[in-house]
Formats: C-alpha cells, sequence, structure tokens
C-alpha cells in the first residue's frame, strides 16, 4: 500500500491510500471521513461531497460533509449527531495499516476510529471501531455510512439462511419511507434501490446475511463486505444493511450487531472495500444483477449418470450470492485474500467487551 500526504479538495494534510488501482483518500480536518474513493488513476470520485463544504472545518454543529463516516446506531437525534468537525489524529500503524481517532465526543462520551489497511489487490479493509470513555454503560453498535455519487443503483442481496418454518428474511421501513416507492424494486434474491435525481428522503433496511451490498454507477460497481453474525441482535429491527437517499446522494451502510460497552470497552465492525469496471447496463431484476455481475452456476456436481439435481429448475438467481466470492473484475465483490477477523466480544449483546483501545504505534 502506497501512503502520501497530500491536499485534497481544500482540505490539507489529507492521507491518500494506494492499492493496486483502487485509492482513497482520508481528511485529517475532520472526522475520521474518508473523501475520496478512486479506481484507475483516471477515475472519478464515487464517494459525494457536499461542494459548500468542501475544505471547511470546526462547525459548532453536526456537519453532512459527505464521503464515509463512522456512527453509532441506534439513531438518535441528539447521540449520532454530534458533531465530527475537529481534527483527527492520524499514524501509521505496525502492522501496515493507518489509523484516524478522532476526539472524545463530549457528550457521548465516545471516541470513533477507523483504521485502513490494504487486502490482496485493488482492496481495503474499513475498520471501525467506537469506545467508551464515559461513566455509564451504553448499547451501541459501530455502523459504517457511505455516501455515494448520485444516478446509481444499490443492490442489497436478501437474506438466504434456511429457517426451517419460520420466515427467514425482513424488510424495514423507515417513517417516512413508503414501500411503494418507484425507487425500490423488490425481487425474489435481491432489493434494488434507485438514486433519482428529485427523490424526497426514503430508508430501507434488510436483515441480510450474506455480507455484501453494493452500488453501480456508471460503469463501476463498488462492493461493500462484512461479516454478518446470525446469533446477535441488530440495530433497526435486525438490519445488517441499510440504504438512505434523496435528491443528492446515496447512502450504503452496514451495520455491526449491538453491544453492551462498559467505561473503557471499545467494539469493531469492518468493511472490505473494492470497486471495479462492468458493462454499463440498466438493473432492473435478479436477472440484470447476476448477468452484471458475472454470476455463474458454479455448483459441484457429480457426473450426469448419477446427477440428483433438477437442473432444469435452477435458475441463476440462486446464485446471486456468488457475487461475494467470485475472482474476475466483473463480480467485483472477491474477498480475495482479506482475512475476516474477528470481532470483539462486546459484538455480542451483553458479553464482556475488550478493555483499552488499540493504540497507534
Amino acid at each position: 500500500m502506497k501512503i502520501k500526504t497530500i491536499t485534497f479538495q481544500r482540505w490539507k494534510n489529507c492521507i491518500e491510500l494506494t492499492n493496486g488501482e483502487f485509492r482513497i483518500v482520508v481528511t485529517t480536518e475532520v472526522g475520521p471521513r474518508i473523501v475520496g474513493a478512486f479506481l484507475g488513476p483516471k477515475g472519478t470520485n464515487l464517494l459525494y461531497l457536499d461542494k459548500k463544504l468542501l475544505g471547511t472545518s470546526n462547525q459548532k454543529t453536526w456537519t453532512n460533509y459527505g464521503g464515509h463516516r463512522i456512527w453509532h446506531a441506534p439513531e438518535d437525534s441528539v447521540r449520532s449527531y454530534c458533531p465530527d468537525t475537529r481534527k483527527v489524529v492520524a499514524a501509521e500503524l505496525n502492522d501496515g495499516g493507518v489509523t484516524f481517532m478522532a476526539p472524545r465526543e463530549e457528550l457521548t462520551g465516545i471516541v470513533k476510529t477507523i483504521n485502513i489497511y490494504p487486502e490482496g489487490n485493488n482492496s481495503f479493509r474499513i475498520e471501525h471501531q467506537i469506545r467508551n470513555e464515559g461513566l455509564w454503560d451504553i448499547e451501541a453498535a459501530a455502523w459504517g455510512i457511505t455516501q455515494l455519487m448520485p444516478g446509481g443503483t444499490a443492490i442489497l442481496p436478501m437474506n438466504r439462511e434456511e429457517k426451517g418454518l419460520v420466515p427467514n428474511r425482513s424488510i424495514n421501513f423507515w417513517p417516512y419511507s413508503k414501500p411503494t416507492d418507484s425507487r425500490f424494486i423488490y425481487g425474489n434474491e435481491f432489493v434494488l434501490v434507485k438514486q433519482t435525481a428529485k427523490g424526497k428522503p426514503t430508508k430501507i433496511g434488510l436483515n441480510s446475511s450474506e455480507g455484501w451490498c453494493a452500488y453501480v454507477n456508471k460503469n463501476v460497481v463498488f462492493v461493500k463486505q462484512f461479516e454478518y453474525f446470525d446469533e446477535n441482535e441488530y440495530p433497526d429491527l435486525g438490519s445488517s444493511i441499510e440504504v438512505y437517499t434523496e435528491g443528492g446522494y446515496l447512502e450504503l451502510e452496514t451495520l455491526g450487531p449491538l453491544a453492551i460497552l462498559e467505561p473503557g470497552d471499545e467494539v469493531t465492525h469492518s468493511e472490505y472495500w473494492t470497486a471495479a469496471e462492468v458493462e454499463p447496463m440498466e438493473l432492473n431484476n435478479d436477472e440484470d444483477v447476476i448477468n452484471m455481475l458475472g454470476i455463474e452456476d458454479s455448483d459441484e456436481c457429480c457426473d450426469d449418470d448419477c446427477c440428483c439435481h433438477d437442473h432444469e429448475e435452477k435458475k441463476p438467481a440462486k446464485k446471486a450470492a456468488k457475487a461475494a466470492k467470485k475472482s474476475d473484475a466483473k463480480a467485483a465483490a472477491k474477498k480475495g485474500d482479506a482475512k475476516k477477523a474477528e470481532p470483539k466480544k462486546a459484538a455480542a449483546k451483553n458479553a464482556p467487551a475488550k478493555k483499552t483501545a488499540k493504540k497507534a504505534k
């Protein structure tokens, strides 16, 4: 991974991280906040930024600069909107990563940190860490929120866990959302969310166990992967992935499980970012997603003479989860050599959390 300090969109002392053809930029003036994500040397920024706020800092209230941020769920009108407008401390870590730590939030006592590591080629691991430095226990989950440029389509995989005779999937809506919103497209394998220029605010969440979600805009697919823990409780009626969108941008969000954090405890939620070029196409159903990602029916099978599988009845959509495992660029969701770090014990609700934060060395 190549690391250098640059000025970006009028923010000074930004850290640029390059791994293969994928490049991200993190500002140290506010945050922690990733403000740039680029595929290839001539690629445009995949992340939305508010042009009126470029280069600004030290606002007294929470400010929606855009880019990628860390929050703690569930959302609260006071707690979630603590200002993150002060400088962050950036340092290289001995294990090859870079850490970005914000000052302690005066209201909540929470310290937010984003650690970034290279993963394989053209991929990054984004660790979202929240630590309770307050006086009382809190219940919270680490939450990664990525604001993306308008005009694309979000792909949210449905839960595929076998649950026998009980339900295995849920779709959650916020009070300002309408299930009949034309921006929502419901398939058997995916929910698609269209970003439109004149759309009013709306939000949707899924209890997806598939461990990935994606956003396709023009000829680039951006994929976020994460580890799902079936035995734990998730915020927002069990949502592990969420999308919020309005006229200017779309937020692609993943959440970790709820945890009880005693003073000094911390919890980490990791995302694995990948981007790749794809053939531009309109996404309107499951088959479009499968064709765009290049998913194939790759089930291992016995020879034709003794095969017991009904291949004629199999639908390509049944292989949708393979999108997170493909190695070719079209799939853009390969886990690569990424090592899925086990979450800290605090990830399980009411489980004891690890004391002390990871320190930059």
